[in-house]
């Protein structure tokens, strides 16, 4: 948790930083502009080059407002996260000396446990594998689908499983068949997750997609595979989860920095 709010917070100073830039830059511009505007009034110019330095006044003017707007926006985005980082941990820590609890917190794979692993990937081990990938020939973007990629393939295996699982029962969907039936698919799923959780993650990832990132070159797999490997398995996990959970790829906002591409949180997704 301290780790998580520490990175949050070297962001914010790092955008904080930024805009502060934007401001003496603009101010530094201003400046020179309102000089140079004294000293073509004092030499009686022309009115046209006159009203040509004063269009170029506001157009400068203009996009450096623009560029200070956009870092304003990207100090507010990341203060907003802090905000809500430091309300969750308020709130999982509240939730974890609950007597009453009703999710275990010896549960290993549970929704909060889940989110926090999330959260490591993305804020921890995210950040030091993407400098190494920066030398190489891969881009933020394809980084993106590859993990993307990644994430949807675990959600479609466990689609799989679990239909394995509804058909061992006999049962044609989740929802069909006598109640107590239900609840031992459901038990099933959860041994299922909590094997999954044991298992080992680069086995796993080799069992069910062997060319998984194959199209690259071996220095950027070598890279990438811990975090495809940590991928995959936390996918399965998520996909496991009831409901089902999954990075919230739909509402993924662009930061300032283009390698920062995991969504913010997870979601529930549809019922598999």
């Amino acid at each position: 948790m301290t780790e998580m709010e520490t990175f949050y917070k070297q962001k914010l100073n790092e955008a904080r930083s930024a805009l502060k830039q934007k401001e003496e830059e603009l101010k530094a511009v201003q400046d020179r502009l309102q000089k140079e505007a004294g000293v073509r009034s004092s030499c009686h110019q022309c009115e046209q080059h006159e009203r040509e330095h004063k269009q170029t006044m506001t157009e400068m003017e203009t996009f450096y407002k623009n560029k200070l707007q956009e870092e304003r926006s990207a100090v507010k985005r990341k203060e907003e996260e802090l905000k809500s980082l430091k309300e969750r941990l308020a709130a999982d820590l509240a939730v974890s000396i609950k007597a009453a609890d009703t999710e275990s917190s010896n549960n290993p794979v549970s929704k909060t446990r889940l989110t926090e692993m999330y959260d490591r990937l993305k804020l921890l081990q995210w950040p030091q594998i993407k400098d190494d990938l920066k030398a190489t020939e891969m881009n933020p973007q394809s980084a993106q689908a590859l993990l993307q990629k990644t994430f949807e393939d675990a959600t479609e295996e466990m689609k799989k499983k679990k239909k394995q699982i509804e058909e061992a029962f006999g049962l044609t969907d989740s929802n069909s068949g006598p109640q107590k039936v239900k609840e031992y698919r459901q038990l099933t799923i959860q041994n299922l997750q909590m094997a999954l959780y044991h298992s080992t993650k680069e086995d796993l990832l080799q069992t069910h997609v062997p060319e998984h990132g194959g199209q690259y070159s071996k220095d950027v797999m070598v890279t990438l595979r811990p975090l495809t490997s940590q991928c995959f398995w936390l996918g399965c996990l998520m996909a496991l989860n009831n409901p089902p959970l999954q990075p919230d790829w739909k509402n993924l906002a662009p930061g300032m920095d283009p390698w920062d591409i995991f969504p913010r949180d997870i979601k529930p997704s549809s019922a598999m």
